[in-house]
């Protein structure tokens, strides 16, 4: 079994040449390392004729690009070009695999509901700043208006529930089916992708009319809150719309999904109400979602919840600092479109959260100034904003109050499971959609 306080280590000139040698991520990162500089130089094609000094070659251009990107990240960008679930059975279980400690990650889960649930829809504003991602969320067309987004993300919700609640290594509880379901949706996305190229993908992921008034001045605000990244820094941005880039889903994306549900939970658990865990209960909580990524497919060298505690902490906030921030300078307009659809479909479950107090309070624990944004808000926003603050940082500190949230929170994702297609209907009319 893995210790807790286990150090991973990387061989990053192997990871390089891993890079280099995978022919479709070496030619997406040539390009984007030759679009940084705007300089043009003979390796990719002299690399086609298969001789080792130039893979020598496209090795260091490698190394000198890419010198930014930590060891762990730079190994993750490896599964870039590997298919998001690897086909192992959802029942095999791992050697590292340790029963007690996931049920003690439940159980963290379970107790603090409502604050994982609301870091779970604050990390897909970070998460959805990257274009492939937001992407195939927008291919699956079940988010782009309020009502399928609140039908998609109930889904999601009440699968995670299970996922705490019930054994997902037990074939026959809700949990277990759950996994294979998710497995199954991801198969099929990954085959719909397959069949289509980058630029039908990005021809297909237009929306007409979209709901993003505020994008002008979010731009203005991240372009001053989030530094210019520095060369190689985040090779993603570079050529965001290259026909050579890699395909969605794959194993980095699966990791990237992992670090959605588990990051803010164990960086910045003070701002989202989490008083007196103890970092037993983090890494309790990590092993749960290893446990669950690796039944979802996630190969166990990419799985973002593996290492120390410390060494996951490290993963998110390096993910922050160096891709997250440096994508916000650059949002979509159809990011502020699905943002909204997804707290607009979510007023039934969080009437007092809306989208811009929301993108507001994740801005503050990143430490980004958005005074434009700030500006923006309407006076009873601006309550709505301090209130959902002073309930995170000192009314959550009152057990009674997690667990009256908890309970309200509850009850509201059951009456949306047992609605009736009469009820989902008015809802469908009233939301849009």
């Amino acid at each position: 079994m893995e210790s807790s306080t286990a150090t991973e280590t990387y061989d990053r000139e192997a990871i390089l040449r891993k890079l280099a040698g995978d022919e479709c991520l070496r030619k997406y990162l040539l390009n984007s390392a030759r679009e940084s500089r705007k300089t043009e130089t003979p390796e990719t094609k002299a690399f086609e004729e298969s001789d080792g000094e130039c893979l020598e070659s496209v090795v260091e251009e490698l190394r000198e690009f890419l010198k930014l990107v930590p060891d762990r990240l730079l190994h993750m960008m490896t599964g870039l070009s590997r298919p998001g679930d690897c086909g192992r059975p959802a029942d095999q279980k791992p050697d590292w695999l340790d029963m007690e400690k996931l049920r003690r990650g439940q159980k963290f889960a379970r107790d603090h509901k409502f604050s994982l649930y609301i870091a779970d829809m604050f990390s897909v504003m970070c998460a959805y700043t990257f274009h492939d991602t937001l992407k195939l969320i927008i291919l699956t067309g079940q988010s782009s208006t309020p009502f399928t987004a609140f039908k998609r993300y109930k889904s999601v919700m009440v699968k995670i529930q299970h996922w705490y609640s019930d054994d997902p290594w037990s074939k026959g509880t809700k949990a277990w089916k759950d996994i294979l379901t998710v497995r199954a949706l991801h198969v099929a996305a990954k085959r719909r992708l397959n069949v289509s190229t980058n630029e039908e993908i990005d021809n297909a992921t237009k929306i007409p009319n979209m709901s993003c008034p505020t994008h002008d001045i979010l731009l203005k605000d991240f372009s001053d809150a989030c530094e210019v990244p520095a060369v190689g820094q985040c090779p993603f941005l570079v050529k965001p719309t290259d026909p050579d880039r890699p395909k969605s889903f794959n194993q980095f994306e699966a990791s990237f999904a992992q670090w959605q549900f588990v990051w803010l939970a164990i960086c910045y658990p003070e701002h989202l109400g989490i008083h007196n865990a103890t970092d037993e209960d983090f890494e309790a909580y990590c092993h749960l979602w290893r446990s669950i990524g690796y039944q979802l497919g996630v190969e166990d060298e990419y799985n973002f919840c593996r290492g120390s505690l410390a060494e996951i902490r490290q993963c998110g906030r390096d993910f922050i600092e160096l891709w997250v921030k440096p994508h916000l300078r650059e949002v979509m307009p159809e990011w502020e479109h699905m943002m909204r659809c997804i707290f607009d479909g979510f007023k039934r479950a969080s009437p007092y959260i809306n989208f811009e107090t929301s993108l507001l309070f994740v801005c503050e624990i990143l430490d980004l100034k958005m005074p434009r944004l700030y500006s923006s808000l309407s006076y009873k926003a601006w309550i709505n904003h301090y209130l959902m603050k002073s309930l995170f940082y000192y009314g959550m500190k009152l057990p009674s109050v997690v667990d009256f949230i908890n309970t309200k929170l509850q009850r509201t994702l059951d009456q949306s499971e047992r609605l009736s297609p009469a009820s989902l209907e008015k809802l469908r009319i009233k939301l849009g959609g």
